[in-house]
């Protein structure tokens, strides 16, 4: 009984273990798909990887690869077994392949450029990465190759390029110098020779800046930028310059935009014209010196106090006849800055007679009267057709400048967009026609005005910089009328003979030309002159400052003046006594003698043996 018993036990511990068994089978089984479920999911995944994949021992036996391998060798997958990885790959390539691979091996990562050898015979250039590691005592190499083909041909494309440019260079009777960020990276001989250098080397990382004499750097930096920056793709220049050895050279080229070595850089083209300079500056000079003794030999009594129709006897105004001297023995583009009515038109014309002595046109713009949409027409003319009511051709002021001045008043309202393409039409870059793609040209200066600050627009980014500093070379401030009262008379008198015409020149009294002289005058002299027409034609000063004033005493006074009374002005004597410092001062400077002294002043020995008896002894 107690055998039976026993043999029960045995017989369900056996049955217990057996269901362990199978338990751990199952999971067993379980874990060995889930095995190889992963493995197939890592071999599909290893297989679809872009590029090439592999895997080799220390033999350089391939134990793994993926679909590309196959793909772009040609070999099929029993072909590949009975290979090693130097099978696709000889010559340099495979020296320095095998380097990398025991590189990897020693230090655990390596990486190579090697072309990989196809089976029928192609040479496909690949990057080679591949790191190691040790599985079960064997060491393996897991790498990935990528096809670099296309950067292979870029590079050989821009060395192509850059043989190409440096041959090109090289040839050039022209200076060249290619600028990264301002920096000289390259330099043909005829630049470095010509700037003075022993070798090219001492030019290369400079400043371009450093080449440029003082007073040329505002304008040439501006130019580099705004290649640089994509606002112009080409420029125009002139500029002097300044050689190793310090010597003064005149250059002039231009400047592009272009690509070299993968990066945006300017391309400067120069050439030496320092003699042609000077023999244009010489000249000039001489123009002015005759013209300044031709203003001096002219200087009446009257003509001291006016140039051309500019009438004016203050300081304020010697120094703006100054500045129109200066302005006119140059062809520089300049700004004419002063409040609405204070002459500005009057001051460029005179700047254009002075610089054209030979007939040339002067075309006038008011920059703030014409419509925006028809801005382009107006300054670069227009095709028949080339927009509604365009009924023929039509010249634009470009055009009508040719060879003469531009005068833009209200040079501030210009939009940013035609500054733009004035600005090319000025560097030489030429204009289009609206409605045609021919591209012309004209030589023209730029006069422009303004009661507004061209500066202060600038640094708003209302106007753009680079076309404020192109034709603000020269600046000429205009004085208001209330800053310059001394010629208040003068002026008066002008408009009072000017109106009167054939008829007798009324008089003013004295009070009224005090009031006049004080008045702030906020219109400046068109104001004056208005009202000196006014007061000619019906016998009243419009102004509040006259017509509110009481009189001293009935029929005499401001009133008498305002219904132009016949009394004597004090305006005459004002002008009697210039006239007679005038001729005293002459008289003394040519020492008594009266026939230069006649001919200094511009007038007759007659008329001024008459003045004289007229004034007494002097």
């Amino acid at each position: 009984m107690a055998g039976s018993d026993s043999g029960m036990q045995s017989a369900e511990k056996l049955m217990e273990r057996i269901r362990e068994l199978e338990e751990e089978a199952a999971v067993l089984r379980q874990s060995v798909a889930d095995y190889e479920q992963k493995n197939q999911f890592f071999e599909m995944l290893i297989r679809s990887l872009p590029g090439i994949f592999y895997l080799f021992d220390e033999d350089f036996n391939l134990h793994k690869w993926n679909k590309n391998v196959e793909k772009i060798t040609g070999y099929t997958p029993e072909e590949i077994l009975d290979r090693d990885i130097f099978t696709v790959i000889e010559g340099n390539d495979l020296r320095r392949l095998q380097k990398s691979i025991q590189r990897a091996f020693d230090t655990g990562q390596g990486v190579a450029e090697a072309d990989l050898l196809t089976r029928d015979g192609r040479r496909i250039p690949h990057f080679f990465t591949g790191v190691s590691a040790r599985i079960g005592g064997t060491s393996y190499l897991i790498g990935m190759g990528t096809d670099i083909s296309e950067r292979r041909r870029t590079e050989d494309a821009l060395r192509e390029s850059e043989a190409l440019y440096r041959i090109f260079a090289e040839r050039m009777t022209d200076g060249l110098v290619l600028c990264q960020d301002s920096r000289i990276v390259f330099v043909n001989n005829t630049f470095v020779s010509m700037f003075e250098y022993p070798d090219p080397d001492e030019l290369l990382g400079k400043d371009v800046m450093s080449l440029v004499s003082k007073g040329f750097e505002i304008y040439f930096r501006e130019m580099v930028e705004a290649i640089e920056k994509g606002v112009t793709r080409e420029r125009f220049f002139q500029a002097r310059s300044v050689t190793k050895n310090l010597r003064e050279i005149w250059v002039e080229g231009r400047g592009n935009l272009i690509q070299w070595k993968g990066l945006p850089t300017v391309l400067l083209t120069a050439r030496d014209i320092t003699e042609a300079k000077q023999r244009e500056i010489s000249m000039r000079e001489e123009a002015e010196h005759l013209r300044r003794e031709n203003v001096s030999l002219r200087s009446t009594m009257k003509d001291r106090y006016r140039f051309g129709k500019i009438l004016g006897k203050s300081p304020a105004m010697q120094e703006v006849y100054g500045l129109i001297l200066d302005a006119g023995a140059t062809s520089a583009n300049l700004v004419i800055y002063g409040e609405s009515g204070t002459g500005k038109e009057l001051v460029a014309r005179a700047i254009h007679e002075i610089s054209n002595p030979s007939p040339s046109a002067f075309v006038t713009v008011n920059c703030a009267a014409i419509p925006e949409n028809l801005l382009e027409s107006e300054f670069f003319g227009h095709k028949k057709g080339a927009f509604t009511g365009a009924y023929a051709d039509k010249q634009g002021y470009l055009d009508l400048a040719n060879g003469g001045t531009l005068f833009l008043d209200e040079v501030g309202e210009l939009s940013t967009t035609l500054q733009a393409k004035l600005l090319r039409a000025v560097e030489g870059g030429g204009y289009s026609p609206v409605g045609s793609n021919r591209t012309k040209t004209s030589d023209f200066r730029i006069v422009a005005a303004t009661n507004r600050d061209l500066m202060d627009l600038a640094r708003k980014g209302k106007m753009r910089e680079d076309f404020f500093y192109r034709i603000h070379i020269i600046p000429i401030h205009l004085p208001p009328l209330r800053n310059r009262r001394d010629d208040i008379a003068l002026l008066v008198e002008h408009f009072l003979k000017v109106y009167a015409g054939d008829k007798e020149v009324p008089s003013i009294p004295g009070q009224v030309l005090e009031a006049l002289v004080n008045y702030e005058w906020p219109g400046n002299v068109r104001e004056l002159q208005n009202a000196i027409q006014r007061y000619v034609a019906v016998g009243r000063f419009d102004i509040p400052m006259l017509s509110q004033a009481k009189p001293h005493s009935p029929g005499t006074g401001i009133d008498a003046g305002l219904e132009m009374s016949g009394r004597t002005s004090s305006l005459k004597g004002e002008i009697e006594r210039l006239e007679k410092a005038s001729l005293k001062e002459a008289l003394k400077r040519h020492g008594g003698n009266k026939s230069k002294t006649a001919q200094a002043l511009g007038i007759s020995r007659k008329t001024l043996f008459r003045k004289l008896k007229r004034y007494g002894d002097l």
